[in-house]
């Protein structure tokens, strides 16, 4: 028997979630956290469909009709709501002593628990306190930390993990986008700290392109500027006319430029961040000093910084250079 077979990674989870409920032991409650994209609501759908199931195949086995309808969000009796204030949390919880349509168990899910506001928290603390046999509950969330420790001290905590690239990689050639170039998927892969799904965002969402075109600027530019180029100042030039958000977008890639090649300095055995190569990272970083990528990295820190308080674009942009004409290797 297979627990979870669509679930990539998390074999924590997998164990301590799918072993309990395979033997009827699972919690009335389950605060699910992780950063965006990383299966929060693959696992509520799966764990959701595994208590539903009544084959003795894969558990869940994904194909029964309960299975189908919950794994694609047709279960009346699995919901998931975006309740953020009391008066939201109070309606959802006039359906939890409502009786079950098609299932025996009836399952509520808030999406981003994080958000909710304490008097929201407090109201639904009395339904956790006090739970109908039939209910289960599964908090998702990015900080576990920002629910009150009432809710968390009565409801079991479990973290979602990052993925492995190569995970990420084989799971989105074979399933999703089979025609991407290896290059460009790699080049999305590195950004998504282990989230498959920021990768499907940036697929689905036609994204990818503009991600690319944002990486390629980052490290022209900072190659530019580190090698006191003049091609920088037509570069920035050029970003003059970009819309703020974008100007942000590279500046922060730059930033994880920067870290790549300043830890680059201080060990060979580091987990990048942005590049996919360590040895194109070795070759830009050799020529320069720690004193060099730091005085960029305070520049660029400094113009994200004015960019967030609505700064000039082309005043913020004018100063990263200033900066590091003034700034010696």
């Amino acid at each position: 028997m297979v627990i979870f077979k669509s679930l990539l990674g998390n074999e924590d989870i997998k164990s301590t979630l799918g072993v309990a409920i395979k033997n009827s032991t699972f919690s009335h409650a389950y605060i699910i956290e992780g950063q965006k994209g990383s299966g929060k609501h693959t696992i509520a759908r799966l764990a959701s469909a595994a208590i539903m199931c009544k084959s003795t195949s894969d558990f869940p086995c994904e194909e029964c009709l309960s299975c189908q309808k919950i794994l694609h969000d047709n279960c009346v009796d699995v919901r998931f709501y975006n309740a953020f204030k009391v008066d939201e949390v109070r309606k959802v919880k006039e359906t939890i002593y409502e009786s079950t349509t098609e299932c025996d168990y009836k399952v509520i899910v808030f999406n981003d628990a994080d958000k909710m506001n304490p008097k929201a928290q407090n109201a639904l603390l009395i339904s956790l306190e006090e739970p109908p046999k039939n209910v289960i509950f599964f908090l998702l969330c990015q900080d576990a930390g920002a629910l009150l420790e009432t809710i968390r001290s009565r409801a079991q905590i479990l973290r979602t993990e990052p993925l492995g690239e190569d995970i990420i990689f084989n799971h989105i050639k074979k399933t999703i986008s089979p025609s991407i170039s290896d290059t460009d998927l790699k080049e999305i892969i590195v950004g998504a700290s282990g989230s498959l799904g920021y990768v499907i965002d940036m697929l689905d969402q036609g994204k990818a392109t503009e991600l690319i075109k944002a990486r390629t600027a980052a490290q022209e530019l900072v190659v530019l500027l580190l090698n006191s180029d003049t091609g920088a100042v037509n570069l920035i030039n050029s970003m003059f006319s970009w819309q703020r958000d974008k100007i942000k977008d590279v500046l922060s890639l730059s930033l994880s430029i920067l870290r790549d090649l300043m830890l680059i300095k201080k060990s060979n055995n580091i987990s990048l961040c942005f590049f996919t190569s360590l040895e194109e990272a070795r070759r830009i970083s050799s020529p320069h000093s720690l004193k060099k990528l730091l005085s960029l990295q305070e520049a660029i820190d400094t113009a994200i910084d004015g960019l967030n308080v609505n700064a000039s674009s082309t005043g913020i942009l004018s100063s990263i250079l200033a900066h590091t004409k003034k700034k010696g290797r």
